[in-house]
Formats: structure tokens, sequence, C-alpha cells
């Protein structure tokens, strides 16, 4: 099941780059979540570390429930190479079943990523209730609640409409954790 997920961080690094250039500046709020304090000073001396925020904003009862098949929690511990776009990338966290079944999600959360170029992407569907703002497409979520923009991708076999069912359930238990 691991390597369902093995491009997941580098979808992930994919969006760091499509949101990092898609407005320019990052979006501004009031509020500002733990996951986007003052980096750490592994950070700070140019080794981004990173956060068990993910595994936090999304546990793995959640997926289990929502998905309907056990699964492990999977923290990822260190950025991929290249860390991402000036280091935005903050936590991730992959869900795997644990049996033969292909089924799962991964969480990848970012710091003051801008999204609201994803309502005018063909295909892309606007999600009211989730967080400030997210966006669905096909099996992948994409919101943002405060500094925090967060990436949710399910895999289940399920139909889409079961699916946009699944992301909004999962995408609204990781906006209330953030």
């Amino acid at each position: 099941m691991r390597r369902l997920f093995a491009t997941a961080p580098a979808a992930a690094l994919l969006l760091a780059a499509a949101c990092a250039s898609g407005t320019g500046a990052p979006a501004a709020s009031s509020s500002s979540p733990a996951v986007a304090t003052a980096p750490s000073p592994a950070a700070s001396a140019g080794a981004q570390a990173l956060t068990q925020e993910a595994c936090r904003a999304l546990r793995a009862a959640d997926v289990q429930t929502t998905l309907g098949v056990e699964v492990s929690q999977l923290p990822m511990t260190s950025p991929p190479p290249g860390g991402g776009p000036d280091g935005s990338l903050v936590s991730g966290c992959t869900y795997a079943s644990t049996t033969a079944t292909a089924a799962g999600a991964s969480l990848y959360l970012f710091r003051d990523m801008p999204i609201d170029y994803f309502a005018a992407v063909p295909g892309v569907q606007r999600l009211p209730g989730v967080g400030d703002a997210a966006f669905v497409q096909g099996t992948m979520l994409i919101g943002r609640k405060g500094h925090v923009t967060f990436q949710l991708t399910v895999v289940s076999g399920g139909d889409q409409a079961a699916v946009a069912r699944q992301l909004g359930t999962l995408g609204r238990d990781v906006a209330a954790r953030l």
C-alpha cells in the first residue's frame, strides 16, 4: 500500500509550485494556527523540519470510519528532496490500508499558499463548509484555513459521488482541527 502513495509528496510539491506561482503574494489572514508559527531552529538553519500536525489534523480513526477500511498512519518525517518551493511544506501524513484493499488517504499541510485561482480551473468544484475555502477535483481536495493550505487525497474505489462525500467529510475533520 505504501507504493500507492509513493508519488504523493511529488504531487504535493507540484501543488506547492502551482500555488506559489498562481497569484504571487501569500494570502493574508487574521488568525494563525499552531502549524504557522515561527520555524524550528532546524528550519532556520536551512534544513526544514516537518511537524506531526497533519497526523493530528486527520486521525486514522477518521479515515477508517469514512472509508470503511482499517488503516495505519504513516507520518512524513522529512521533506522530499528540495523541500518544496520556499519551504512551504509543513507536514504530511499518509493513511494506508492494513489489508490488501486499495484504499487510503494522504494529507499535506502548507504555509500561506493562495488557492482562490482554483475556482477558475475547469472541472474543479467549490466545496462549501470546509475551512475558509475548499475545492474538489476527482480524488483531491485543496482547502485553506487561516494560514494553512491543505491537500487531501482519497483512494477508496468508490464512485465519484462517494469520493466527493468522503473528501467533504475528511476535509471538515481537518479544517475543524487546524
